[in-house]
């Protein structure tokens, strides 16, 4: 069961639920002030920089092992998200990791629709390496829609001669954007931080009419041979529940079985987010950088 901290917290979030004809500008900053209510480590700075000309920030802490690097791919579905929403969880994975991270700030749908946002990502990565960014003391990680970009950057970087980091966490991908499984057929209200309809909506703003198995789009539906080892953690009661699960099974089948953290029921979306007063966030988050680090080190 979900500890009384978490608990507290969802209920606190659900206080502030938007309707469902909130424009993208009202949804952006509702999802920025997260950090409101849930604060970033002060000890962690960022710098704005510009890397294979997508503008991003570089995190880091006094004690980050600068030889590595961890590349972060923000969450909120191709339409909304930002270093704000995402601050939180981003300074303490500076820690975890133990590593400068890397925070492209892609375009954001329905303004720059498909595939803008992935070939941004795309971009930066390689920017990265143009740097003189080691790959292979170099790990990827992201939620959510970043989650799932995780895997578009890693299999495009794959299909296109780029190099592959050397690990990657994906925290409660989504990677189906027809809806397989939990998110269109499941119990509408199973997760406290998403609905099914707002994924209805992400698709539309992002996609429009594009081919909703593109795997710059739908990685689900992408090639999963030669990918690094993967983390991926999600929720068993939230919506992208079969994404994560559909995922591994995939690895699996490439020769690449992946290690597969699932949560108590009851834990919403992405619950990372709830730091620091809720033990699992921050648990979530030190084996996430763990992880990385291991593999980086």
């Amino acid at each position: 069961m979900p500890s009384q901290e978490m608990f507290d917290k969802v209920a606190l979030l659900a206080e502030g639920a938007l309707p469902a004809e909130a424009t993208w500008q009202e949804r952006r900053e509702a999802y920025d002030s997260l950090l409101e209510v849930f604060p970033a480590l002060d000890d962690v700075t960022s710098e704005e920089i510009v890397v294979g000309g997508i503008t991003g920030l570089r995190y880091r802490a006094a004690d980050s092992d600068d030889s590595r690097a961890l590349l972060y791919l923000h969450g909120g579905g191709y339409c909304i998200g930002s270093q704000r929403s995402h601050a939180m969880i981003v300074s303490r994975l500076v820690h975890a990791a133990g590593c400068p991270i890397w925070f492209p700030l892609y375009r954001l749908a329905p303004e720059h629709p498909f595939p803008v946002p992935a070939e941004d990502c795309i971009a930066f990565w390689k920017g990265m390496l143009e740097s003189g960014i080691d790959a292979t003391r170099t790990g990827f990680a992201g939620d959510s829609t970043g989650g799932g970009l995780v895997f578009v950057v890693a299999q495009a970087a794959r299909d296109r001669g780029i190099a592959l980091p050397a690990a990657c966490v994906s925290i409660c991908p989504w990677t189906d954007m027809e809806g397989v499984g939990t998110w269109r057929d499941g119990d509408p209200k199973r997760d406290a931080f998403l609905t099914s309809g707002e994924l209805e909506m992400f698709v539309e703003g992002y996609l429009g009419g594009a081919n909703l198995r593109h795997p710059l789009a739908a990685p689900v539906y992408g090639d999963f041979a030669g990918l690094p080892p993967f983390l991926i953690q999600a929720s068993a009661t939230e919506l992208l529940y079969d994404d994560a699960v559909r995922l591994a099974a995939e690895l699996e089948t490439a020769g690449n079985p992946a290690e597969l953290e699932i949560a108590e029921p009851g834990t919403p979306h992405v619950w990372h987010h709830m730091v620091p007063d809720v033990p699992e966030a921050l648990t979530s988050i030190r084996n996430a950088g763990t992880f990385i680090k291991v593999r980086t080190s």
